[in-house]
């Protein structure tokens, strides 16, 4: 069951860089890799690892959580009370990263008033300058 595993995710960290753009030679180059090692690595001829997983992940931009959880979107609650234990233990011991803090929102849309602010204020430096430029030609 272990290789037709590994081998399944060979095949969907395959897919991962495919669907990213990024060619399998340009990933090598970024981790330093030899040419054809990505290939070896999806076909079994190197032995798959986390390591490649999160460095692969990390280069075409794809989070190591999202592929994992695409992998195996079928864990659930009915999994059983062992394995929430070990499920909430681990997470104890080895907390989850921080996501990411989202940017911050737009602010809101400038209202009228505000609009006709901008504008004047824009033409009041315009008329100021073109002042300035035509008293100093003359």
């Amino acid at each position: 069951m272990s290789d037709e595993e590994v081998a399944r995710l060979a095949g969907l960290l395959s897919a991962a860089v495919k669907f990213s753009g990024w060619t399998q030679r340009e990933v090598e180059r970024q981790l330093g890799w030899s040419a054809g090692s990505m290939s070896r690595l999806f076909s079994g001829g190197i032995e798959l690892k986390a390591k490649h997983i999160l460095d692969i992940c990390g280069v075409i931009g794809f989070p190591p959580a999202r592929f994992f959880r695409t992998a195996y979107p079928h864990l659930q609650e009915s999994d059983g009370p062992d394995v929430l234990r070990i499920q909430r233990l681990l997470e104890q011991l080895y907390p989850p990263p921080e996501p990411k803090e989202a940017p911050a929102p737009a602010s809101a849309a400038p209202d009228q008033a505000e609009i006709e602010r901008m504008v004047m204020a824009a033409l009041g430096k315009f008329f100021t300058e073109l002042g300035k430029s035509s008293g100093s030609t003359s």
